[in-house]
Order: structure tokens, then C-alpha cells, then sequence
């Protein structure tokens, strides 16, 4: 059906924002007072008495530098992913994988500790179960199902949890504040630096919270101005906690330091009953940091999935509960193996590595990103780059170094990352896309509802309403052909410092034009949808709506030539080329399009097949003639001559099984394969040509049917096939 001036806003299913600042805030404190102070707090005292609080120090110094880096880009891109989202943004796919897949191993870990601890503690205070894995396991099937059920039930639990535990740990420091001796503290004091460094590499994962808050974005409201805030409170809020919790550890004085050290203390200071509460407050702790790195994790998968680099079904959100089921699952099952994989304390360094190697690339992300975009608006500015994120750079490595003191831990974090490396190899190699682009991406205006059913449909952008007919005209008979539909795509652009806004849309003058080009289609026969967007990038707005709408086919308009320096075609044309996921062709029409009689070069290769069909498409079937020519130099040899001739009578061949056109064949001779088709092209209305296969995304189409159109007087149709990169075990087995 096609679009009336009435259009409705597209339906797709998305994330819903639900979250406030309350609810980031609480899943950055709540990440972040979990596990790792109840556990590592003692550990940290064991392994350099009171100067567990430096170590503690240290850890948020290090996690405010990459936090600062987080800031910055959650503000200028506020969608879910978080650092993965962020390589994704600067790096080439290869390197946004590997950064993905670091995070996404590092957060599950994240939420394995927990569910471990959670284990240990109802192991040692509460029941001596048969099965000690119990307790964390069934916690972890009710949170995966409970992030299933939706956001906004997540988020008012993680806010009830988190205010609940701040109030213990309050209270724990409350009743042993009066019994803190300043000269134990003195007396208990490491000077052991190499090991205060290595234990701040340990309790690292108790500052990793607010990566998490920066990976649900795409679920909070106000986001540029609710996620930094968020970050920075609550980074203050637990290391003022942590700093008075070892205050009360250290002066405790007892015969032991284990991960149960903080359950023991607070029973000693607050009596049985306090101390039970207490325990249980640690147990809520944990499960409130289960739940926000699951939320965390479970959004990586649904941006790289989102974004091709893991399966399209991973991603998939479920339009009752509109959250992201598959990778809900998946994540709880990866957390469930990682968790029985390793003894806590290993755990914990095996984490600490895994996420310290993710943000150092976060970091290095932002110097170059500020390289690549220099023009991007950016809400929240980290002060004094590259210098900052360098700094914080050099401290992530000079913790991971430490930590490289635990070979075993060490060993599993290569396998475990050399997995994900395998991974990108087997599922889809070196696949790109629109997010490589720069830019956010665009604003839809206006869009007709999306119609799931499988259709061919050919996208249509008109930027120039004089040459719309045209260009409809061919995307009519292809759609019509193959019993498809037309999207026409109207983009609207705004200067790179402006927010894109719907008002701006002038209604009345895109409804004219968009109800003309229904009208020319429908005298055509042919049902059309429409969508108007506003961007800064063009080239992104024809990508994304190609994507959304799973188009066979994009119909560029293009001059033939330009004049940008480094660019074939241009701008817009050369990267909707290189990166879109649908079958090109580009028109370079000439004077009236009346097509009789098409010259179709063919060499035999997949863009020449697929030019051969094309050509059908647009004749009148037993009317219309396909002249298919090969341009041989003077001095081939005869076995190519040959060659030439089988190849020609094999597109004939395939053109008459079409049950098209008429056709016909000739092998030219020429000394340039660009003048010989052009000399040839003097008798027929047009030229459609496949792109160059030689050295394609150096050249995007090709330097013979660039020259063509540059110097032919005749329409000239460029056509590209789209050949998705296939990884390892699809190459496999296809063949």
C-alpha cells in the first residue's frame, strides 16, 4: 500500500527509556557495591593490611581516568553498547569486534563473581547446602528472567536493592567507626608498593560500575545529561564507602583475613543480628550486581548483533517486553560457565584483566576519534586529549603487568579472548557497514509502517526532485519484474553542530513530492512506501533505511564524474557503494529515458550476471534488445578469443532462459576497452555495465565504468552485486 500524505511513524521494535537518573545512578553503585567489597575488601587487608586503602585509592583513581573517556562518548553517542559502541564508532570492524568481545567475556565474568561469592557467603552464614553452587545459580535464572520481563521492573528493583545496601553499609560503618585506632593503622601500614599496586589490580572490578551505566544508554532518559552525572556520583559515592569500609576492616584486628572477613567483623560489631543482616545486605549486594552487569552484557550482544558482527538473531527484542530475550540467555549461560570455571580470588584477576585490556582501547578510541570527527558535536569535552586518556592508558597496562603474576589466570584470558577471535573469523570476517560512517545516526520523520513480509523492494533517495521520474521510471520496471515494491527516501541534512528535529521538516512541500512520485508508481502499477529522515550524513540515511527495510536494491542518481579529490563518484554515491548491504545501481541518465535497446558489456563475473538480469528487467519483453559485447585488443591470442566467444554465448544463453528480451551477441576489437564500448554504444539508448572486479574497495565501482560515464553521451547504468562476507564455517560449508 502506498503512502499518503498521512504517514505513520515507523514501528520497529526498540529499547524503551525507562531509566531515569535515579535508576543509572543505582546500577553504577549497585555494580559497584557488590561482591568485590564484601569479598576482596578482606582479601585486599590480607595481602597489605591498611594499605588496602591506598589499593582501594588507586583502583578509582584509575577507573575516574577511563570513566572521564566514558562521559564523553556516552554524550555524543547515547545508545546502548557502551565501549563496544564506542570502537565501534572509530575503529574498523576487526578491532570493534575484538573490543566488543572483551567487554561482553568481561562483564559476564563480572557477573560470574558475584554469582560465585553469592554462593560462598550463603555457603559459610546461611546454609551449608549439598550443592554449594545452589544459591548463585537459581539467583542468576531469576534475574535473567526478570531483565526478560522488562527494563522499567529491572530498574525499580535495582533502585530498591541499591538504597537498601547503602543503608547497611551505613550502618556497618556507623557501629565500627568509634572503635577505628588510627595507630593501628599506622602499624599495619604495607610499604610493599609493587604489591599495593598488584592488589589494586585485584579490587579493580569494585570500580567497574560505571561502564555499565554508560552500556544501558540507549534505556535512559535525558541520556547526555543523566549518564555523566550518574558516572561521577557514583564513583564518589562507593569510594568514600570502600575508604571508611577498610577503615573498619584494618582496625578490626582479626586473626584472619578470607573473603568472609566483612560477615565476621560485622557480626563481632553489631551482634549476631547485625551481623545476619549484614550478610544478607551483602547477599542483595551481589544480586544487585548480577543484575546490572547482565543488563550490561546483554546489551553488548544486542549491539553487535545489531550492528552484524555477531548472528542478527542474538539481537532479536522481543515487541511484548521489547527487551533483547536471545542475548538475555545466552549471557546467563556464558555466566553460569565462567563461574564454575575458576576459584574466586582467580576470578577476580582473571576480570581485572579482561576489562582492563577493553579499556584501554575505549581510551586510545577517544584520541582517535577526536582525529577522525574533529567537527562532531560533543556535549561532554575530557580536558587536556590526548594527554588524559594516555595517562589513563599507561595505568590500565601497568595494572594488567601486575596481574600477569597469575599465570593461570593469565593463560585462561588468551583462550577465552583467542575464542572471540576465532569467533569473528567463523561468523563473518571483515564485514562493514553504516556505522563506520561518521556521524549520528539519522531521525526519522516521517516513515510508512514497515511490512515484515519478504518483498523485493528497490530504495529509491530522490535529492533531486527534477530527476525523480526517471529514476522511478527504472526502479518501477525492476520492482515490477521481480514483483516487488519501492521505497522512496527523502533525507533532509542539517549542518553537523545541529540536533536534527522534526519540526524543521518542511511537511507540506515533502507531502507534495511524495505524493507525486505515488502517483507516477501508481500509474506505473507498482505500490510504493516512503520515508523522510534528517541527518548530517546522507550516505548514513540511505544506509540505515536500506537496512531497516531489508532493500534488494538501492537506485542512486549520479553525475558520472567528480571533482573531489581521492573520490570516484562522490561523496554520498562512493560510500552508500562500499558500504551498503543491498545490490547497487547507479544512473547517469542522459537526455529522455527511452529504453529500446541496451549494450551490455559482460565479462562473465558476478556484476555482469547480475547487469544481464537488470537489462531484462527494464525491456519489454520480445520487443526490447540486449546487444552483449566483449572488447578484445587486437593482438589476444586465440585461446582468449575463445574464451571471449564461450562467455558471450553464455550470457545469451542466460538472458534467453529469462524469457526476456531479444538478444544478441558480438566480441569488438579495440585497442581501449573504454572507446570500444563507447563506439559501439553510438546505435543503442543505453549502457549498463557490472562494476569492476579489480581492486573494487580501492576503486569502489571500477576506473573502465567510471570512464565510460565520464566521457559517453549515452545513459550510462552501473551495476554492483552485494556479496556478503562469509565467515570460516559458512564458507565451509557452502562448498
Amino acid at each position: 500500500m502506498a503512502n499518503s500524505s498521512k504517514s505513520n511513524i515507523s514501528v520497529k521494535p526498540q529499547l524503551n527509556r525507562d531509566m531515569g537518573f535515579s535508576s543509572a545512578l543505582s546500577i553504577g553503585v549497585g555494580t559497584m557495591i557488590a561482591a568485590g567489597i564484601f569479598t576482596l575488601s578482606g582479601l585486599a587487608v590480607r595481602n597489605v593490611g591498611s594499605g588496602a586503602i591506598l589499593a582501594f585509592l588507586i583502583a578509582a583513581f584509575v577507573a575516574l581516568l577511563t570513566a572521564m573517556v566514558y562521559c564523553e562518548f556516552s554524550a555524543m553517542y547515547p545508545e546502548s553498547g557502551g565501549g563496544y559502541l564506542y570502537a565501534r564508532r572509530t575503529f574498523s570492524p576487526p578491532v570493534a569486534y575484538f573490543v566488543g568481545w572483551t567487554l561482553l567475556i568481561g562483564y559476564t565474568s563480572s557477573c560470574a563473581f558475584y554469582i560465585a561469592s553469592l554462593s560462598s557467603y550463603f555457603q559459610e552464614f546461611v546454609w551449608h547446602s549439598p550443592f554449594e553452587e545452589m544459591a548463585g545459580l537459581l539467583s542468576l535464572g531469576a534475574l535473567v528472567l526478570l531483565n526478560i520481563k522488562g527494563t522499567k521492573e529491572t530498574a525499580r528493583f535495582q533502585i530498591f536493592i541499591t538504597a537498601g545496601k547503602v543503608i547497611l553499609l551505613l550502618w556497618f560503618v556507623s557501629g565500627g567507626f568509634q572503635n577505628v585506632n588510627f595507630e593501628i593503622l599506622a602499624e599495619k601500614m604495607s610499604y610493599d608498593f609493587m604489591k599495593i599496586g598488584s592488589t589494586a589490580g585485584l579490587v579493580f572490578i569494585t570500580f567497574f560500575g560505571f561502564s555499565a551505566i554508560a552500556a544501558s544508554a540507549g534505556e535512559v532518559r535525558r541520556p547526555i545529561r543523566n549518564i555523566p552525572r550518574a558516572i561521577f556520583w557514583s564513583l564518589g559515592i562507593v569510594t568514600v564507602l570502600y575508604t571508611l569500609v577498610i577503615l573498619i576492616l584494618v582496625t578490626a584486628d582479626l586473626n584472619e583475613y578470607t573473603e568472609a572477613a566483612m560477615g565476621n567483623v560485622a557480626k563481632t560489631l553489631l551482634g549476631p543480628v547485625g551481623g545476619m543482616v549484614i550478610v544478607l545486605g551483602s547477599l542483595f549486594s551481589m544480586i544487585s550486581a548480577s543484575n546490572a552487569s547482565i543488563l550490561a552484557s546483554s546489551r553488548i550482544v544486542l549491539s553487535m548483533s545489531q550492528l552484524g558482527q555477531l548472528p542478527e538473531g542474538l539481537g532479536a527484542i522481543n515487541p511484548r517486553t521489547k527487551t533483547p530475550i536471545i542475548s538475555l540467555l545466552l549471557v546467563g549461560a556464558l555466566t553460569m560457565e565462567l563461574s564454575r570455571s575458576f576459584e574466586l580470588e582467580n576470578l577476580a584477576h582473571f576480570t581485572d584483566l579482561i576489562l582492563l585490556l577493553g579499556l584501554i582501547f575505549v581510551n586510545i578510541a577517544l584520541i582517535y576519534n577526536r582525529k577522525k570527527f574533529p567537527k562532531v558535536r560533543r556535549p561532554f569535552r575530557v580536558p587536556f586529549v590526548p594527554i588524559f586518556p594516555i595517562v589513563a592508558t599507561i595505568a590500565n597496562v601497568y595494572l594488567i603487568v601486575l596481574l600477569f603474576e597469575h599465570l593461570e589466570t593469565v593463560f585462561f584470558a588468551i583462550m577465552w579472548l583467542s575464542f572471540g577471535v576465532l569467533g569473528f573469523f567463523a561468523w563473518k570476517g571483515f564485514q562493514i557497514d553504516e556505522e563506520a560512517l561518521p556521524g549520528a545516526p539519522s531521525l526519522v520523520a516521517e516513515s510508512s509502517n514497515i511490512n515484515d513480509e519478504e518483498k523485493f523492494r528497490v530504495l529509491v533517495p530522490i535529492s533531486n526532485p527534477a530527476n525523480m521520474e526517471k529514476l522511478l521510471d527504472l526502479a518501477s520496471a525492476i520492482a515490477n519484474d521481480h514483483y516487488g515494491e519501492v521505497v522512496v527516501l527523502r533525507v533532509l541534512t542539517v549542518p553537523e553542530q545541529s540536533t536534527p528535529r522534526v519540526e524543521d521538516v518542511d511537511a507540506e512541500k515533502e507531502h507534495v513530492l511524495i505524493e507525486k512520485a505515488h502517483e507516477f508508481l501508481a500509474n506505473k502499477g507498482v505500490s510504493m512506501n516512503s520515508v523522510i529522515r534528517i541527518a548530517h550524513n546522507p550516505a548514513r540515511a540511505i544506509l540505515e533505511t536500506s537496512r531497516e527495510w531489508k532493500c534488494d536494491l538501492i537506485l542512486l542518481g549520479w553525475k558520472g564524474y567528480t571533482s573531489t579529490a581521492n573520490r570516484i563518484m562522490g561523496e554520498v554515491v562512493d560510500d552508500v557503494v562500499k558500504y551498503a548491504r543491498a545490490n547497487i545501481l547507479l544512473a547517469k541518465i542522459e537526455g529522455d529515458l527511452s529504453l529500446e535497446k541496451i549494450l551490455v558489456p559482460t565479462s562473465g563475473g558476478v556484476n555482469s550476471i547480475l547487469s544481464e538480469k537488470y537489462a531484462s528487467s527494464l525491456l519489454e519483453k520480445d520487443k526490447g534488445l540486449i546487444h552483449l559485447c566483449t572488447v578484445a585488443r587486437p593482438n589476444v591470442s586465440l585461446e582468449q578469443e575463445d574464451k571471449m566467444l564461450s562467455n558471450l554465448l553464455e550470457a545469451e544463453a542466460r538472458i534467453h532462459d529469462l524469457n526476456g528480451p531479444l538478444v544478441d551477441a558480438k566480441l569488438i576489437k579495440n585497442t581501449s576497452v573504454t572507446y570500444g564500448i563507447i563506439d559501439e554504444s553510438e546505435n543503442y539508448d543505453a549502457i549498463m555495465i557490472g562494476a569492476s572486479r579489480d581492486n573494487f574497495f580501492k576503486r569502489t565501482v571500477g576506473s573502465t565504468p567510471e570512464r565510460i560515464a565520464r566521457n559517453s553521451k549515452k545513459t550510462v547504468l552501473v551495476v554492483k552485486q552485494y556479496s556478503p562476507v562469509k565467515g570460516l564455517f559458512k564458507r565451509i560449508f557452502d562448498n
